[in-house]
């Protein structure tokens, strides 16, 4: 998108970028003391230090992790939400302004609704698709540390252990498979909403409008479901590219 695009709620995206990193350096952080506290068995001083430090990033985290999922993403979702209603329908929601966020120039309407989300669909698939790729690159190197660790037999079942720990019990997985789960939607949606764009001109509107209304459900469920984050550096990483394939998307299937 263009210089000049304006969006009032980045504010808000701001302040969850902000708790997103705090949690991804937490998590790493806590990984790595606990592996240091195996290291310095026989360092009294030193494991009690790292023990401590460990105890208190562990409570932050669990404290930032759960304000984010729980309270932080589903707020700052629901004003996207809010918004993307407004703008669609045209009825003043909220307070909040976007410029070339939202690229389509329909009526305001269901079938408008219909082309934000299949145009925020364009974009997440893409962008969920790199996060993935990112992910099991994570899942891959611990997976493989944690496989050869119990391959030889020389490795303390104390290390082993905290290998699975962080493997199994953390949220790396579960971020993961959500993420996936997030990813499989998105290009679930957008391939249904450019079949509904495709075939427009021989469905009847009524029928049309409740297909356009269950992909609005889908999409803002599943992004409910899995409570993750997009990345925003990967949204603006492909940001020309992807407004470029709007386009030729919108012109493609006369949507306007």
């Amino acid at each position: 998108m263009s210089s000049d695009r304006f969006d009032s709620l980045d504010k808000y995206y701001k302040q969850l970028n902000f708790f997103d990193l705090i949690c991804t350096i937490l998590f790493w952080l806590n990984a790595s003391i606990s592996i240091l506290i195996f290291f310095t068995n026989g360092y009294q001083m030193w494991r009690e230090i790292l023990t401590f430090l460990f105890i208190f990033t562990t409570v932050i985290f669990f404290i930032a992790d759960n304000y984010l999922s729980i309270y932080l993403i589903p707020s700052v979702e629901s004003k996207r939400r809010v918004h993307l209603i407004s703008k669609s329908l045209d009825v003043p929601l909220d307070y909040e302004i976007t410029q070339k966020y939202y690229n389509n120039e329909i009526e305001p309407s269901i079938r408008k609704l219909g082309a934000h989300i299949f145009e925020n669909s364009l974009f997440a698939k893409e962008v969920t698709r790199r996060m993935c790729s990112i992910e099991r690159k994570k899942i891959l190197i611990y997976a493989a540390i944690w496989i050869l660790s119990l391959v030889v037999r020389t490795v303390d079942l104390e290390f082993i252990a905290i290998i699975s720990q962080t493997l199994f019990t953390s949220t790396l997985l579960t971020k993961w498979l959500k993420l996936e789960y997030l990813r499989i939607k998105n290009e679930q949606i957008y391939n249904c909403l450019y079949d509904l764009f495709l075939l427009q001109r021989d469905e009847e509107n009524a029928r049309l409008s409740a297909k356009f209304l269950d992909c609005f459900v889908s999409y803002e469920a599943a992004k409910a479901y899995s409570g993750i984050k997009q990345s925003s550096k990967i949204f603006f990483e492909i940001n020309d590219t992807y407004t470029e394939e709007w386009e030729r998307i919108k012109e493609k299937l006369d949507i306007e």
